[in-house]
This record gives structure tokens, C-alpha cells and sequence, in this order.
């Protein structure tokens, strides 16, 4: 019987009481109505120790004869790995024929239009007359009744026992994203199909109750529960429209005043005007609802027949994303506390992979784990088997490139203790077919296994918060900056540990304790969100990083937007200027523990290189931070240590609080330098201050180099160092390991205590 259960001190995937720690693994295998499969490919990877193995599945709805390839594949796996699991990864979409005949439960523009798209999945390619709405009740209760089928058979196969669980696929690439854009060419936008409408109803009904309750709310008489407003085209002006007019410099003179930035009225800058359009939020947070409560409904099928399997699906991305119109991110939660999905996964972003950088990560991992939930990365990292457009694009260019990237991949996964598969899109199977890489596997399988055995509880020092909720009250850009930018380029060059939370997670009394605490896009706060925080703060006598407005939006206060807001939370009062200003700063103020070695002529609160978006973005911004509108401090309590450039206005300040220290940043982007400068004004141990790649917990530390030449990695107090992989000690009874290395390379170590 499959399980996942805490072990060690985080949870894990159990399998008839034996533990199964990281890798699994998914060869793309189905082409068109073939099957590509090479046995001796999963014999290997079987000798490996790899065991659990996710297998596309299609319905017999969407096509028929899909459960004999899924036997196919199942049972050519099964002859050469007997001892393997199955998790079938079955795609829900909906037949074309099904889709004409339901227009009413497709995506709708605004002006009337509902075009086709082209879907890619690993297993179904096609073009759909128009895009389905992944929050249809019609799609649900047909595609459930497939799911329902399909799982039936799946169940009475003379191998169903080595089938622990089933993976819910739909949207863009199996990932449940929708592939329309929000807004069409002639600037109409999305969603105004009948399936919407019917979510919207019930979202606003279970918010507000009443038409009294909804109107008061929104400003508008004209709105009923049964017959919500969809939001007008320049409602969204704030989602995106704006951080373009913002990137664009003006055309004027040197000499002259500087225009102000329009406004729609629906906007504060880069903020929604909540106090007067609550209903382009509403609408956002329906549109994301409504996908995670399709993934429950598949979630509760599975496990109403079969409560003893495992279930889990895509949803949840945070990263190489659109916040707004995908819908597969903000509501992670609901989904997790649903009881009814056991975990959920996505690839690591497709920017900063080469050899010397690190894969950022799209989802809010340790907030998972605190209720007992597994996030399992898809693993798609790249081989120099690829072809040559990919070999160059992700830097791969020989066997030692991909197995030092490999091992930075698997480093990561245990050191932060998630799970994982690695997945072969190639088809049939070749980015990991290599004598070389087997070898490595039934290493790593050998590691994830002591590494499993050991204490897994946490040991960072640092905790970064984020908000689902607060993405849909800010732009596009706002987030990306505040969140990825930090996860993308930033956070495994901290040289220190990082664990990962929703707010919500402060008020939870089995969260860990943390030195610090860092606030990135958390805007949008109840009163009682606010006092568990602090509490949090208090009772840890944290050092906490509120990022730019943090706490600006109360929605139980009036106004909601209000710089009050931000002192109510941080303790430190707040101005602000609406305006559109740069985000340059510099250091040179007050000397604070927190900013003692930073450079006072350097030039902070913008990316210190050009950032290039991930695959799949249509455009490339420039990352030439803007703010608007700007927040500094005013508190003649607080020590300043820097401001901006521009306005002169405080930018770093420093505040004693009740039982907390309170910082105040007012730019959206931080650089690993200046975060590693505050966290060791914390007490927070840094294991290395050289800007590579470092990953860490209490038993293990993986070191990928940026740059070539001598390292050295701090111990927070002696012990032994043993590379992992060598199978030799690099130090003994030391509070330092130092090591020569070359870009690109990948060190994993083993911390034992003498």
C-alpha cells in the first residue's frame, strides 16, 4: 500500500512500509499510435535503483486504444523491472468533437470570439477548435466519467498492485495552464464563456453571501451573484500594460520636468486600485480557483474508489509563468488542504541552467512538507545527448557538462529534501541512455537512501514568505522581480540555506523557527494574518525583510490601500510617491550589522546583468527595475542606511521593533550579496561567500562552481567532509573544507560530527 508519511522528520513516499527517496523517472515513449520503447533503457535504470516510474496514460474518451499502449508500455517495464511502481499520468482533455459540441464550456472573449489553439502534450497533439475552460462542470463530469473508466480497467489489470497512484494532466502541455493569451489582437479579453460565469457566481457567492455583501464590495448597484460583471479590457491595465509604459522612456529634453504617469483608474501604479476595482481581483482569484478545484474533483475520484493510492497533478507555478492568465498558481493551498491530492510537480524554469548557474524552482516547497504533502520536481534536466540547438542553448556540450549538471540536479533535490523524477522527453528514450549516467544513478541511489536514513529535519536559518493571493493585486512584472528573479538568479548564491513558506504558514505551530525572515511579494494581509506574523516574529526574536510594500492592503481596513498598512505590519512608518521613479540606491548611511561590507559607491536595486526570459515568453523584457509607486520610510526611530539615488527618500531602514528586528527595503530585486550581508548581520551561518551555487541541510552540502579557482566552505562547527561521489574526505575534524575547482563543477559532500 502506497503512503506518504513523515520520516525522519519530513515527509516521504512509502511503498507496503518501505521508504522510496529520490529519483523516479518518465520516458516519453508514445508516438503517435506507436509505442517507442527500449527495454534494456529501463533495465538499466531499474539495476539503478530507480523503482517508480510515471507512465502516460491517455482516455479511452480522448483516444481509443490508449490502454493498450499504457499495457504495452506497463508491461515491457514490469518484464525487465519486476520489482517496479507504476503511477499512470492520465490526460483528461477533452475530444474535439466534444468541444464543438459545447462552445457554451469554452473560453470566450470579449468581443464574442472563441478561437482554436494548438495543444501539445507528450502523448496528444492537436488543434482544438477552441480552447475548453478548465473550470467547466460539464468538462469535469466528462472527463471524470473517462477518468472514472479508464482507472476501472487500470484497477483490474493483473498488475493493479504495482500501481500506487494516479497523475491528473490537462491544459498546455499536460500542465494546466490555459494556452489562449487573456487579451486577443484586437485587445478583447478573456473570460467570457458560460463555464466562467457559473464559476464566478459560485466563487462570489461563497466570498460575499449576498448581492448586498457583493455590491458593497465592488462599488456597483448594477452586480447580482447571478450575474456578475466580467471586467472591461482596461480593468487589466495594471496586470501588464502597465509595467510596459513603465519600461518605456519618455521622450523630452534633458532639462524638462519629467511627465506624470497616466493612470486608468483602476490602477495605483502597479497596484489594482482595490478600494475601487475589487473586481478585476475577484475575477483573478475565480480564474485560479477554479482550475485547483478541477484538480480536487479528479482528486476525489481516484480517491472515492481507491482511497489507498497516491494522487497529484501539475498545478501550482510559480516561475517561467503568467501570474494572471494561466490560472495554475494562486490557489496551491486549497488544493493541498483538500485532503484529496497527495502532491503536486513542476520542471524547474528554463533560464540559468547551463553549467556554473542553478534551476530555479516554481513552487513554495516547505509549505508542503508542513502538511505532510511531497512537491516533486519534473526533472527535464538537459544531456549532451540532445540535439545541437539544445546542446548549446543549455551549455551541454560533452559527458562531463551533463554530469556535473546532473549531480547539481540531485545535490538540490536532497539537500532540500523534495522529491523527483528525472523525465526523458526524447522519444523513446535517450537524454539518459549512457553507461556514465547509469553509474551515477546507482549512486545517487545509494545517496538518497543514507541521505533518507539520517535526521531530515529542518536546519536553515532562513526563511523566505510568499503569497499566492497577493500575485492577482500587482503587475506581472512586480512579482516576477520580487519572486523570480530572486528564485531564477539569486537564492542558491546566497551561500546559505533557504526554506520556503506561504504566510499563512506563520501562524502554524509546527513551523520551524528561523533567524530571519524575508517578506518578498506578501501585500495583500488580514488583521489576523498580521498579528500571527508578528507573533511569529516575536516569539523567535527574528530579524525580519519586509521587500518594497509589503502589508500595503488590508482588505478589512478603509481604505484598503493604505501606507498605514505597512506600519500596522512592520513597525515602521511609510510614505509614499505616486509616481513612477528608478529603483537605484546606494549605501553610505547609518552603519548597521546588516550592511557593514557592502559597497557604498555601488549601485543597488537592479539586476546586476540582463536577464533573458525563459522559453515559451513571447517578449524580453528589460530588467531595469521601476517603481511605482515608490515607498520609502519616514521614521525618525529607524536608521537609515540607504537611499535612492533619484528621490533622495530612505530606501534600507533599520527599526527595533517589540520583539523583532524590523528592515525596511523599498526596491523589488535583491542581489544574493546584499541578502548574505543581512543574514549574517542575523547571526545566520553563511557556508560560503564566493557567490557559487550552494545547497545545503544538516547532513549534506552541494557545491556547483560559477567561477574556476580555490573554495572554501565555512561548517557551522567541526566535523568531516567526504565527498560523496570521489569517495573521499576533504577535511576531518574541521570547520572548513577547501577545494580547488573548475566552472562548472559539482562537488556533494557528506557532513558527519566528530
Amino acid at each position: 500500500m502506497p503512503e506518504i508519511k513523515p520520516h525522519n522528520g519530513r515527509p516521504a513516499i512509502f511503498i507496503d512500509g518501505k521508504v522510496y527517496p529520490p529519483m523516479m523517472a518518465t520516458i516519453r515513449t508514445i508516438d503517435n499510435d506507436k509505442m517507442r520503447i527500449d527495454k534494456e533503457y529501463y533495465r538499466q535504470l531499474g539495476k539503478a535503483g530507480i523503482k517508480i516510474y510515471f507512465l502516460i496514460c491517455d482516455t479511452e474518451w480522448l483516444k481509443p486504444g490508449a490502454i493498450n499502449l499504457f499495457r504495452e508500455e506497463a508491461e515491457a517495464l514490469l518484464e525487465v523491472v519486476p520489482d517496479a511502481y507504476i503511477v499512470p499520468r492520465i490526460g483528461l482533455h477533452p475530444t474535439n468533437e466534444w468541444i464543438k459540441a459545447h462552445p457554451e464550456e469554452c473560453c470566450k472573449y470579449s468581443d464574442g470570439t472563441q478561437p482554436g489553439t494548438r495543444l501539445f502534450t507528450e502523448s496528444y497533439v492537436t488543434d482544438l477548435p477552441m480552447q475548453y475552460s478548465m473550470c467547466s462542470e460539464k468538462w469535469r463530469e466528462d472527463a471524470g466519467k473517462a477518468l472514472s473508466d479508464t482507472w476501472d480497467v487500470l484497477m483490474s489489470l493483473p498488475y493493479a498492485d504495482r500501481i500506487i497512484g494516479c497523475f491528473f494532466a490537462a491544459g498546455g502541455t499536460s500542465e494546466w495552464y490555459y494556452i489562449l493569451q487573456m487579451f486577443n489582437d484586437n485587445g478583447a479579453v478573456l473570460d467570457h464563456g458560460e463555464s466562467f460565469r457559473r464559476n464566478f457566481t459560485k466563487y462570489l457567492t461563497r466570498k460575499y453571501g449576498s448581492d448586498t455583501m457583493l455590491q458593497k464590495a465592488w462599488g456597483r448597484e448594477d452586480v447580482t451573484l447571478e450575474n456578475p460583471a466580467i471586467p472591461e479590457p482596461e480593468a487589466h491595465y495594471y496586470t501588464r500594460e502597465i509595467d510596459l509604459d513603465c519600461a518605456v522612456r519618455k521622450n523630452m529634453l534633458s532639462n524638462a520636468p519629467v511627465p506624470a504617469m497616466e493612470s486608468m483608474g483602476s490602477n495605483i501604479g502597479t497596484f489594482v486600485n482595490i478600494d475601487k476595482r475589487q473586481d478585476v481581483y475577484d475575477f483573478y482569484r475565480a480564474w485560479h480557483n477554479g482550475t485547483a478545484e478541477s484538480v480536487i474533483y479528479y482528486g476525489s475520484i481516484i480517491k472515492t474508489k481507491t482511497p489507498d493510492k497516491l494522487t497529484g497533478a501539475f498545478y501550482g507555478s510559480f516561475g517561467c509563468t503568467n501570474y494572471f492568465k494561466d490560472g495554475t498558481g494562486a490557489a496551491v493551498l486549497k488544493v493541498l488542504d483538500s485532503n484529496v491530492i497527495d502532491f503536486l510537480a513542476a520542471p524547474g524554469v528554463y533560464e540559468n541552467r547551463a553549467p556554473g548557474g542553478f534551476v530555479g524552482q516554481r513552487e513554495t516547497f516547505d509549505s508542503f512538507a508542513l502538511r505532510n504533502k511531497i512537491f516533486i520536481i519534473e526533472d527535464d534536466s538537459r544531456t549532451h545527448h540532445e540535439n545541437r540547438y539544445f546542446g548549446s542553448q543549455y551549455g551541454l556540450f560533452d559527458l562531463e557538462d551533463s554530469i556535473n549538471v546532473l549531480k547539481r540536479e540531485f545535490g538540490r533535490t536532497i539537500c532540500e529534501d523534495v522529491q523527483g523524477w528525472w523525465f526523458d522527453q526524447l522519444l523513446g528514450g535517450k537524454r539518459y541512455k549512457d553507461p556514465e549516467m547509469y553509474k551515477l544513478f546507482t549512486r545517487q541511489t545509494e545517496i538518497a537512501h543514507e541521505a533518507y536514513s539520517l535526521d531530515r529535519t529542518a536546519s536553515s536559518e532562513i526563511a523566505f514568505i510568499f503569497d499566492e493571493e497577493s500575485a492577482h493585486v500587482t503587475s506581472f512584472r512586480t512579482t516576477k522581480e520580487l519572486v523570480e528573479l530572486m528564485r531564477n538568479y539569486e537564492i542558491a548564491r546566497i551561500g546559505a540555506p533557504v526554506d520556503q513558506y506561504y504566510h499563512n504558514d506563520m501562524a502554524n505551530p509546527n513551523m520551524p523557527s528561523y533567524k530571519m525572515y524575508v517578506f518578498f511579494n506578501v501585500f495583500t494581509l488580514t488583521n489576523e494574518e498580521r498579528e500571527a506574523i508578528k507573533a511569529k516574529l516575536r516569539m523567535d526574536n527574528a530579524v525580519a525583510v519586509w521587500m518594497y510594500a509589503s502589508g500595503i492592503i488590508n482588505p478589512e481596513a478603509q481604505p484598503k490601500f493604505d501606507v498605514a498598512n505597512i506600519e500596522q505590519l512592520t513597525g515602521i512608518k511609510v510614505g509614499m510617491i505616486n509616481d513612477c521613479y528608478d529603483a537605484n540606491f546606494r549605501f553610505g548611511g547609518t552603519e548597521t550589522p546588516f550592511t557593514d561590507n557592502l559597497d557604498k559607491r555601488f549601485v543597488f536595486g537592479n539586476p546586476t546583468e540582463k536577464r533573458t526570459m525563459c522559453v515559451g515568453y513571447a517578449e524580453d523584457l528589460n530588467w531595469s527595475s521601476s517603481l511605482y509607486p515608490v515607498f520609502y520610510t519616514e521614521d525618525k526611530d529607524a536608521d537609515v542606511a540607504a537611499s535612492f539615488m533619484t528621490s533622495g527618500k530612505p530606501a534600507f531602514t533599520v527599526k527595533k521593533c517589540d520583539g523583532f528586528t524590523s528592515i525596511f527595503y523599498g526596491a523589488k530585486h535583491i542581489a544574493a550579496e546584499t541578502m548574505r550581508n543581512i543574514a549574517k548581520g542575523a547571526g545566520c551561518h553563511i557556508y560560503s561567500d564566493s557567490g557559487d551555487v550552494l545547497f545545503a541541510n544538516r547532513n549534506y552540502i552541494t557545491f556547483h562552481a560559477s567561477t574556476s579557482g580555490k573554495k572554501t566552505i565555512k561548517l557551522p562547527e567541526n566535523s568531516s567532509a567526504f565527498e560523496v561521489y570521489e569517495k573521499k574526505y576533504y577535511c576531518e575534524n574541521s570547520n572548513e573544507i577547501i577545494f580547488d575547482t573548475v566552472v562548472g563543477e559539482t562537488k556533494m559532500f557528506r557532513i558527519t560530527k566528530k
